[in-house]
C-alpha cells in the first residue's frame, strides 16, 4: 500500500542523512567536468575548441559513469548490515522503498546532473564564443552550444538511445547489487559482461542485422519491423524486467 505522507517522511529522512554524501558527489563531478575542459581545451589555451559537439560526448559520457555509480549507491546501505536494518525497518512499505529508489535514479539524479552539468559548461561556452570571435580570421559557423539535453535540437533521437541505455544498466547494476551478497559490485560487472557476451550475438543472429541496428538512437541504420521489434524490447521490456527484479529483491530483503 502507497501512503503519500509515509513516502514524503521516507523521503525526508533519506535526504537528511545522505545530503552531504549527495553534495560531495556533485561536487566532485563538477569538479571531474572543470578537469574535462582543461585537458579538452589544450590546458585552457584554446577554449574554442570546447565546441557543442564537444559538449554533447563530455555530458553523455559524464551520465553514463556518474548515474552508474550513483544507482549503486542507492543499494550499498544494503551491504553494511547496520545501515541495511535502519533503511529495512523504516516505518515504510517496500513498495515505497522501491518507488523512492526508482524516482532518485531515473527522475531526481537526471535533473539535478542536468544542473551540475551547466555550473561548468556555462562558463567554458561563454569563454568559447568569446575566444572564437576574436579570431583573427572570420569566426566559425559551428554552433559552440551552450548544450542542454533534450532541448538544444542536435540530435533528439541519439540522446533517447543514450538515456535508454544508461536506464537499462542502471536496472542491471541495482538487481545485480541487490542479488548478490558478497563482492556484489565484482559479480555484476561479470553478470553484465556475459549477458552482453551471450544476448548480442544471440540477437543479431536472430533477426540476421548489424548490431548496429539495435541500438536505439541511431536513425540513419536501416532496420525494419522485425529489427524495431527487438529493438523496443530490448531496451523497454528488458529494462521493465530488472526494475521489477529489483522491487522483488528489495521485498526480499525486508523478509530475510
Amino acid at each position: 500500500m502507497f501512503d503519500p505522507r509515509r513516502f514524503g517522511r521516507l523521503a525526508a529522512v533519506q535526504w537528511t542523512e545522505h545530503r552531504r554524501e549527495y553534495l560531495w558527489f556533485f561536487g566532485i563531478g563538477i569538479a571531474v567536468h572543470a578537469c574535462s575542459w582543461f585537458v579538452l581545451t589544450e590546458a585552457g589555451m584554446r577554449p574554442e575548441l570546447y565546441d557543442l559537439g564537444e559538449q554533447f560526448f563530455v555530458y553523455w559520457l559524464g551520465y553514463a559513469v556518474t548515474a552508474l555509480i550513483f544507482a549503486g549507491r542507492q543499494v550499498s546501505m544494503l551491504a553494511r548490515p547496520e545501515s541495511a536494518l535502519t533503511w529495512l525497518m523504516r516505518p515504510a512499505s517496500g513498495f515505497e522503498k522501491f518507488v523512492l529508489m526508482l524516482l532518485m535514479v531515473m527522475v531526481a539524479y537526471p535533473l539535478l546532473y542536468a544542473l551540475a552539468f551547466q555550473v561548468c559548461n556555462l562558463p567554458a561556452t561563454a569563454l568559447a564564443v568569446a575566444a572564437d570571435n576574436a579570431r583573427e580570421a572570420a569566426p566559425s559557423e559551428r554552433y559552440m552550444g551552450p548544450y542542454l539535453p533534450f532541448a538544444t535540437a542536435v540530435r533528439p533521437a541519439e540522446e533517447m538511445g543514450n538515456f535508454l541505455i544508461v536506464n537499462t544498466l542502471q536496472a542491471v547494476v541495482l538487481a545485480g547489487l541487490l542479488y548478490f551478497r558478497g563482492l556484489s559490485w565484482l559479480k555484476t560487472l561479470v553478470a553484465v559482461f556475459v549477458l552482453v557476451v551471450i544476448a548480442l550475438p544471440l540477437l543479431v543472429s536472430v533477426t540476421d542485422a548489424n548490431p548496429r541496428t539495435l541500438i536505439p538512437g541511431l536513425v540513419d541504420v536501416p532496420g525494419g519491423f522485425a529489427v524495431d521489434a527487438w529493438r523496443w524490447t530490448l531496451w523497454i521490456g528488458v529494462p521493465g524486467l530488472f526494475w521489477t527484479s529489483v522491487y522483488g529483491f528489495l521485498r526480499d530483503r525486508e523478509l530475510t
